[in-house]
């Protein structure tokens, strides 16, 4: 009987330790099996304490993929910026759907250009960045209807004033589009007073959100139904705050007295800040000299 009690004894003995072996997570071989290399969170192992897969790095007590984790891109809490993807390592960012590794190469605004009709200069002014009347890739044309004084010809001339715009907007863009309202409601080609809609606010007549500095810049129009003149306003939405890379604000210049019609918020007058350039489109505006030139002046790289 007694030796019964020392079999039982001893059976349960190797029973518990077997337990036990199980409850601590079997033998170190497993682990390093699957084990991954430490990061910079520090540790072979997981919070769950068993080791990463070899494809996998422990960043912060978790096992992460730094090829495609945009909080752990390339190495340990290293994160993108808003809007960016981890792609093969390296932080991403989606640029007028094209794939780009800095976000400040986000652009969407590649200058401008003003059409005359055949019977005054044709291109009036071109595009700085063409050298034409055009846009470069991935532009596209934003058509702003103005009337002009034609150039060497005594006639009011219905042009457009051709901003090269696309419809993406990079967390820290200069430029948040453009639009065009008239006077009045419902005039041919407009929809109540919005005659152009701005492609960064989804067409609507406003400014994307973040963009504060609203310029109003003053033209008359050629409605295209009857040919009839009224009054408009092209707005340009801007953001001062952001690194300037395609936009300095804009002005409007009349030809009569007093001639700063409308300033900068870039500068606080008719004038262009550091590092960009005066582009210069003509238009036609009215006022207590009744109908005289003008010109809006874009303040571009």
């Amino acid at each position: 009987m007694s030796t019964l009690r020392i079999f039982y004894s001893a059976s349960n003995l190797v029973f518990a330790l077997l337990l036990t072996a199980c409850a601590s997570g079997g033998s170190s071989d497993e682990g390093e099996a699957g084990g991954g290399s430490g990061g910079a969170g520090g540790g072979g192992s997981n919070e769950g304490g068993h080791g990463c897969f070899s494809t996998e790095t422990t960043c912060n007590g978790k096992c992460v993929h730094l090829e495609d984790n945009a909080s752990h891109c390339g190495a340990c809490n290293h994160s993108c910026g808003p809007g960016g993807q981890c792609v093969n390592g390296t932080c991403a960012y989606d640029c007028n759907g094209t794939l780009v590794e800095n976000p400040a190469d986000c652009l969407n605004l590649y200058g401008a250009f003003e059409t005359f009709p055949p019977e005054c200069a044709g291109c009036g002014t071109p595009n700085s960045q063409t050298g034409t009347c055009g846009c470069p890739s991935p532009a596209s044309a934003l058509p702003l209807l103005v009337q002009s004084d034609c150039p060497g010809v005594p006639m009011r001339s219905a042009t457009t004033l051709q901003l090269c715009v696309t419809p993406t907007l990079a967390p820290d863009s200069d430029f948040g589009g453009a639009y065009q309202v008239d006077d009045l409601d419902g005039w041919c080609g407009s929809t109540a007073q919005c005659r152009v809609g701005n492609p960064m606010a989804g067409g609507a007549c406003a400014c994307p959100a973040g963009f504060d500095e609203v310029i109003g810049l003053r033209s008359i129009l050629r409605l295209p139904c009857n040919g009839a003149e009224g009054g408009s306003v092209v707005v340009l939405c801007g953001n001062k705050e952001a690194p300037l890379r395609t936009f300095g604000g804009a002005f409007q210049v009349d030809d009569v007295e007093p001639t700063c019609r409308v300033g900068n918020p870039w500068t606080g007058g008719c004038s262009c800040p550091a590092g960009t350039n005066e582009h210069v489109y003509r238009v036609m505006v009215d006022g207590g000299a009744g109908l005289y030139g003008s010109s809006i002046r874009l303040c571009m790289p």
